[in-house]
C-alpha cells in the first residue's frame, strides 16, 4: 500500500492508503506503485488516477509538485484538484471557450500570454474529461477515498 496525500491551498482532498497512483508530469504520465524509488517531479494539469482494489477514481489536477518518499509515501501539492462530482460540465465548457479565445488572441501578442492560456486550456480539458466520465456513469459513484 501507498499512503497518498493530495493537498491544495484550500484543503486536503485525500489522505488515504491506495494501491497505485497515476499522475501527469512534465515528462508524461507516471504510475507510482509500492516500493517506488524516491522522486520529486513537477505535476502538470491533467488527470490523477487513484486505484484501490478494483476501484479507480479520477481527479482533475492542475500544476504543482509530487514527492515520493520511502517507496510508500506520496504527497501531491497541487494548485487545484477536483473530484468528478464537484465539477459542473456547463461551467467548464464556458471556461474552455474563454481559454480558447485567449489562446487565439495571445498568438498575436507574446509567448508568455500564449503559454498561460495553453496551461489554462489544459486544466479545463482535464476538468472536462473527469466531469464527463463522472456524469456518464450509470451507477452511483462509489468514492474511493473519504475526505
Amino acid at each position: 500500500m501507498i499512503h497518498f496525500e493530495l493537498i491544495t491551498p484550500e484543503r486536503v482532498l485525500f489522505r488515504e492508503d491506495v494501491d497505485a497512483v497515476t499522475l501527469p508530469t512534465v515528462e508524461g504520465e507516471i504510475t507510482i506503485l509500492p516500493h517506488h524509488i524516491p522522486l520529486v517531479a513537477k505535476l502538470v494539469a491533467g488527470i490523477a488516477r487513484l486505484k484501490r482494489g478494483d476501484v479507480t477514481e479520477e481527479v482533475a489536477v492542475s500544476s504543482g509538485f509530487i514527492d515520493v518518499r520511502d517507496g510508500a509515501h506520496v504527497r501531491v501539492l497541487a494548485d487545484t484538484a477536483e473530484r468528478g462530482h464537484e465539477l459542473d460540465v456547463a461551467a467548464i465548457e464556458e471556461a474552455k471557450k474563454r481559454a480558447e479565445k485567449v489562446m487565439k488572441e495571445a498568438v498575436r501578442s507574446d509567448d508568455v500570454s500564449y503559454a498561460a492560456a495553453a496551461a489554462l486550456l489544459e486544466r479545463e480539458l482535464a476538468r472536462y474529461t473527469v466531469a464527463r466520465k463522472h456524469r456518464g456513469s450509470h451507477k452511483p459513484t462509489a468514492h474511493l477515498i473519504k475526505q
